[in-house]
């Protein structure tokens, strides 16, 4: 006779869920909740409602580190520099549009401060330092006396209330959509609110036109609506280097204030003695000044002296000391490589580099430049600028454009960014001619990469070379005229034919 099988069933805790003692363990560790992870960086939210609740903070104190942080100041400035450079110019096809171009370029500030690169390079500095700019459209009359008459005007993203948002009007951190998304209207201030010229003046808010703002910022997130400063990842890291710098500094003062310190013996009076009513005498002089004032903290290298009965002790406070280099320098490459610098760059310190490594290094920082010219600043800026000042030329009659309402696009400029300069020059002179001779790129892309235009480089050699034509130019990077050497290709096959 067969004996039946007992099936052992484990209770389940009336709660649900795993009995005491047992636990589940998350596959990935970064998912983990245990001691060392706990419930840090759980709190999310979308990209607006993060806008919301700290841009105006962030923007503030990123203002601020540009403005009193020496190292907030350089990274603003080496940004600014590398990016915009000299300027990236527009070359157009119609010689027309660019002379109009050329003119424009010196008038286009609404503010008649800045030539067209230089605005460049302030949207690019406000987008560093408050994480988005603002440029506006300003038509102006025939009469205002511009060659053409358009102008532009940059405005700092406090005009664009953070917290101004209406659901029945699809209004969210001031900009207003339509039922697909895009955006239709900028509700600006008059004036910047924190910078209102007169309390008398009215400040209100006004609907402005999508099509004649510019919203520059860099997008990190999906259906992201306003920009983010670029200082916001190490702001606080930032503040505590500079009160770090400052402790040291305040430190090292005081070790320099230790001077020689005397005790002496109290002198005895005899009670008898007559004395005087002249307090200047009756003062210990050693515990006032050589202004009659009282001795309140230790001059460098002075002599002070003490009664019997006092005593001195001075704080030793445990510092970094001899790691204070290493740290800081730790510090600081953190810093450099969040917001795209190079540490070098950043500090200008070059103790520790070679030609490899800062090459190394530059090549990384170039290539987030370039993305960021032809992704950011051309995309979104000198790209609708163009468009702007092609729609005024238009409108005015100022050249004939027939495809204009078909074919608007084919008008625009190609745009050249400035040149990289580097290291070691006659190596990447040596490297660029190579690759053009193998056929692996053209010289009018090298002359591109350089911040040149190959047509005006053209036409000053025919120049110098005294030619009729382009074709006639010898010039090294021609493997059909010139071997490696230089020499002739067309006189050696003729010296090789008679040979033969």
């Amino acid at each position: 006779m067969q004996r039946a099988t007992k099936l052992r069933i484990k209770k389940i805790p009336s709660g649900g869920g795993i009995e005491q003692g047992q636990r589940l363990k998350a596959f990935y560790e970064g998912a983990s909740r245990g001691f060392r992870l706990g419930n840090k960086g759980l709190s999310s939210s979308g990209p607006n409602s993060e806008a919301e609740q700290s841009l105006e903070t962030l923007r503030k104190r990123s203002r601020y580190a540009i403005a009193n942080h020496p190292y907030g100041v350089i990274a603003a400035n080496a940004y600014g520099d590398n990016l915009i450079g000299n300027g990236i110019k527009a070359t157009w096809e119609d010689p027309e549009l660019q002379r109009l171009w050329d003119a424009f370029e010196k008038e286009c500030d609404a503010d008649g401060h800045l030539n067209f690169p230089g605005m460049q390079n302030l949207v690019a500095r406000t987008e560093f330092g408050d994480g988005e700019s603002l440029i506006r459209r300003r038509w102006r009359r025939p009469s205002d006396g511009l060659t053409v008459p358009l102008q532009i005007e940059v405005i700092e993203s406090d005009l664009l209330p953070v917290s101004l948002s209406d659901v029945t009007k699809n209004i969210r951190l001031g900009i207003q959509k339509n039922g697909i998304g895009q955006r239709t209207f900028y509700h600006l201030y008059n004036y910047n609110p924190n910078d209102t010229p007169s309390a008398l003046i009215s400040n209100t808010i006004k609907p402005v036109p999508a099509s004649d703002i510019i919203h520059y910022y860099q997008v990190l997130r999906p259906k992201q609506d306003r920009g983010i400063p670029h200082l916001s990842t190490i702001l606080l890291r930032l503040y505590e280097i500079d009160e770090m710098q400052d402790a040291t500094l305040v430190k090292q003062k005081t070790a320099q204030l230790f001077g020689w310190i005397i005790k002496k013996r109290q002198q005895e009076y005899d009670d008898t003695e007559e004395t005087t009513t002249d307090n200047a005498s009756n003062v210990d002089y050693d515990t006032i000044d050589e202004s009659g004032e009282a001795i309140k903290r230790i001059k460098a290298g002075g002599i002070h002296y003490l009664d019997d009965d006092e005593d001195i002790s001075f704080s030793s406070p445990d510092g970094i000391g001899a790691n204070y280099i290493e740290w800081i320098k730790s510090e600081l490459r953190a810093v450099a490589k969040a917001i795209g610098l190079t540490y070098e760059m950043f500090t200008g310190d070059l103790t520790d580099v070679n030609f490899s490594s800062i090459r190394a290094g530059l090549l990384e920082f170039r290539r987030r430049m370039e993305r960021l010219q032809y992704h950011l600043m051309i995309f979104k800026f000198c790209h609708k600028v163009a468009k702007w000042f092609l729609e005024a030329v238009w409108m005015n009659g100022l050249v004939e454009l027939p495809e204009y309402l078909t074919n608007s696009e084919s008008y625009l400029p190609k745009w050249q960014t400035p040149r990289w300069d580097w290291i070691d020059p006659l190596k990447d002179v040596m490297a660029d001619i190579l690759e053009v001779r193998a056929g692996f790129d053209t010289t009018a892309n090298k002359k591109a990469e350089r911040g040149h235009n190959s047509d005006k480089i053209i036409e000053q050699l025919i120049k110098e070379q005294g030619v009729s034509k382009a074709e006639e130019l010898i010039l090294d990077t021609n493997p059909g005229k010139v071997n490696k050497a230089g020499t002739d290709q067309g006189g050696l096959q003729v010296l090789a034919t008679e040979t033969s």
